[in-house]
């Protein structure tokens, strides 16, 4: 997959996310506000998140200030590591990332793992993959928490937090770009991860329509999926292309 930036607005790009699904890589979210670089998610590593530094210094990028995760799962957190930088989440995004940063992370570890709960076997072999090197690896903790909404404020730009939960990860947010036009979903819309589906499970339909109706925004990026416009949006998660 490029590394290619894709710019949607003069103040937001994504890096893009990887469509093989073995290697488990989200889109991260790149928004500059004045003197700040703001990411939407960290990476699924050390390895991913360097690649996206190396993007940034391709467009000039200021330092990056603040880590956004939409939500705890390992793939939009463990790149965080490399910037230094702020990371804001859910409260129960807290939560579950500080259970999970006292684990005693190795490619042994995960081996165990794996044996306790083979239907994680291969979200646990692409995490494996993911990241070459657990000696130094660290999770980094959310220094700015919030319950239901928060708005930060940084040089113009205006990031409008957002709980909106879901059967994917139950402390899932969507972050808004106002001045941008630019919603990002993370994974709340998707079905639970694959360990845990039930026959049935599909796309949230309501979270899905309520980002589809949302006239505040022209473009819609979530985790693991081109960014689309509104209009794209819309046809792209109706019921009846996604088996509900």
């Amino acid at each position: 997959m490029t590394d290619t930036l894709i710019q949607l607005t003069p103040q937001v790009w994504v890096f893009p996310y990887d469509p093989d699904p073995v290697k488990i890589q989200p889109n991260v979210g790149i928004v500059i506000a004045g003197k700040h670089t703001v990411l939407i998610d960290g990476g699924n590593s050390p390895r991913h998140a360097r690649r996206v530094m190396i993007a940034l210094d391709d467009i000039d990028a200021p330092p990056v200030s603040h880590v956004i995760y939409t939500h705890y799962h390992w793939d939009h957190v463990f790149g965080a590591m490399v910037f230094g930088a702020t990371a804001v989440a859910h409260e129960l995004c807290r939560k579950h990332l500080s259970e999970m940063a006292v684990k005693p992370w190795s490619n042994s570890y995960i081996q165990e793992e794996i044996q306790r709960s083979p239907s994680r076997e291969p979200i646990l072999r692409a995490m494996a993959r993911a990241v070459e090197d657990w000696r130094s690896f660290r999770i980094v903790q959310p220094e700015i928490v919030f319950n239901h909404t928060l708005r930060l404020y940084l040089d113009g730009i205006s990031f409008e937090l957002e709980h909106v939960g879901g059967a994917h990860s139950p402390d899932s947010i969507t972050v808004r770009v106002p001045e941008a036009r630019v919603l990002f979903t993370g994974d709340s819309h998707y079905p639970p991860p694959p360990h845990s589906r039930k026959p049935g499970d599909t796309y949230d339909a309501t979270l899905s329509e309520r980002f589809a109706a949302d006239e505040r925004v022209n473009w819609i990026v979530a985790g693991h999926e081109a960014p689309r416009t509104r209009a794209e949006f819309a046809v792209a998660k109706r019921p009846e292309r996604n088996g509900a």
